[in-house]
């Protein structure tokens, strides 16, 4: 017999949110103030708030929350690369993003589905670059991801939320690696686009065939005058705007980086200052 948590009231695995039953009204991409809807401007991130060592059980870990969206990332390794893989004298990277079935309005399938793979694989490519993998023969590092709520921007910020775990485990990097997601709309750029905007921008796309996409980069700020690790276009998208748009994206990066810099360092003096009170 299946175990059953009796603490709990369970739900059925097919319920559906009572907002999705209600007349669905099709909001415009801007408000009538001509301001996007949560207030920001056209080139304004969202609000940040960041940790680590959040996973008492992994090397490192990390939780990201990038207005609404939500991330939280485990490293586990370096570590013995299994029996029977192929010999390799520089390190395996394995990444898995998986989105918890309460993340998006329309509940998500426990399976991995298209979307997440391929960001599995996107992500992988990011770390590839960042990570020293010469100094870990034979070896493989495992990277987690649990996307508690999607609100736009999800692949920049599960590129900010590994790099900090990756650091906080005390792994070799070349630099920290940041994550930004920008949009184009009626000729406009809008940086770290909420859900409702990428939403809005592919729908007219996909009925319109005009010009628009979004842009999502993971530089390496200090690195090479800024190496970029990671690009990832969809859409129609000028050469000019793509130009202005890594000009953007690498401003907002800089600043995500001071932030990320700034709680890095202060969890070493913590710990430092524990051990001392300890000791």
């Amino acid at each position: 017999m299946g175990s059953r948590d009796s603490r709990r009231i369970l739900g059925p695995e097919k319920s559906i949110p009572y907002s999705l039953l209600q007349t669905q009204e099709m909001k415009h991409f801007l408000a009538e103030d001509g301001l996007r809807w949560d207030g920001r401007s056209a080139v304004d991130p969202r609000k940040l708030f960041m940790s680590v060592g959040v996973i008492s059980q992994a090397k490192g870990s990390s939780y990201l929350e990038v207005g609404n969206t939500k991330v939280c990332c485990g490293v586990y390794g370096p570590m013995d690369v299994q029996r029977g893989s192929d010999f390799n004298m520089s390190c395996k990277v394995l990444c898995e993003v998986k989105m918890a079935p309460f993340s998006c309005s329309v509940r998500k399938s426990p399976q991995p589905d298209k979307q997440q793979r391929e960001m599995s694989r996107q992500l992988k490519d990011a770390l590839e670059t960042v990570i020293v993998l010469d100094k870990f023969p034979k070896s493989q590092i495992d990277v987690y991801l649990t996307v508690i709520e999607d609100d736009g921007g999800l692949l920049a910020a599960c590129i900010t939320a590994a790099g900090l775990a990756i650091c906080h485990a005390n792994i070799d990097v070349y630099d920290l690696v940041i994550g930004a997601s920008l949009l184009w709309h009626d000729g406009i750029l809008y940086a770290d686009p909420t859900h409702h905007e990428e939403e809005c921008e592919g729908h007219k796309i996909r009925n319109s065939g005009s010009e628009g996409g979004q842009l999502t980069v993971g530089i390496m700020p200090k690195y090479a005058n800024g190496q970029v690790s990671l690009l990832v276009q969809g859409g129609q998208i000028s050469a000019d705007n793509l130009c202005e748009g890594l000009e953007v994206a690498v401003e907002i990066c800089q600043r995500i980086y001071t932030l990320s810099r700034k709680t890095l360092i202060d969890y070493v003096e913590q710990s430092l200052e524990a051990n001392s009170d300890s000791s």
